[in-house]
């Protein structure tokens, strides 16, 4: 198989959405433009009758980037209440203006809607360990069986030992998704945020602004790292993470 292309997905919260949308320029509208994928984080956008028009916005402001959508639960560091049910939800998202090109769907979440044609990447988020081995080949498995084009694992790590597995889980699957992510959250997971794409992830993700996780960077942050070749046994710059 061809190596496929890497991406840096940027975060798109109310406050950075509306900066790009006011200033072509700034900060915000600039970091987003480097992005090839662009994660629309509606948790954590309070009116849900304007979610129709946000992968429009988004849109307009790098029409090359895929957008990827996501409703984040509490315990996996979002906003929307556990319990609260995200069916009609994620209907909403999907539905008015330019549709999304991705879903992200919650390992949980098995029975999820018709997706109108949207690919899913499904996640598994840990704040509390890094899974073993077999944990992660389960739910590699189980996004198989589901027929999920993308596959998403991030975990606490609480010393840089516990990250290997993760490369290893990623050099086992990473070539059996169109997208594939695989690394530690919290000050020991920094570097496999970068280092996850040489071992067979072809996805990061940064913030644009202020963090939204644990140990997570932001788009700035990665290219000065990429620039600087802080990792050199990494063929990365910034052409790397291309827009489709």
């Amino acid at each position: 198989m061809s190596q496929k292309s890497e991406f840096i997905a940027g975060l798109i919260n109310p406050e950075v959405l509306q900066n790009a949308l006011e200033n072509d320029t700034g900060a915000e509208a600039l970091a987003i433009k480097k992005c090839g994928i662009l994660e629309i984080r509606y948790d954590l956008f309070e009116n849900e009758r304007e979610w129709g028009e946000i992968s429009q916005k988004v849109f307009e402001l790098s029409p090359k980037a895929l957008r990827l959508g996501t409703i984040r639960l509490k315990k996996d560091g979002g906003l929307w209440e556990d319990r609260r049910p995200r069916r009609g939800a994620i209907n909403r998202a999907l539905t008015g203006g330019k549709k999304l090109d991705w879903i992200d769907i919650e390992r949980e979440m098995y029975n999820y809607p018709a997706l109108l044609n949207t690919k899913v990447i499904r996640s598994w988020h840990l704040f509390d360990r890094v899974p073993n081995e077999q944990e992660l080949n389960e739910f590699a498995e189980e996004c198989i069986a589901l027929q999920a084009e993308g596959c998403k694992v991030a975990a606490m790590a609480h010393s840089k030992n516990e990250v290997q597995v993760l490369y290893d889980f990623a050099k086992k699957y990473g070539k059996k998704f169109e997208l594939f992510s695989a690394f530690a959250m919290g000050k020991h997971g920094k570097e496999s945020r970068i280092r996850s794409l040489k071992e067979g992830a072809n996805l990061t993700y940064a913030s644009i602004g202020k963090a939204l996780a644990p140990g997570q960077l932001s788009v700035e942050e990665l290219f000065d790292i990429i620039n600087a070749d802080y990792l050199p046994t990494l063929p990365l710059h910034a052409a790397y993470f291309c827009l489709p």
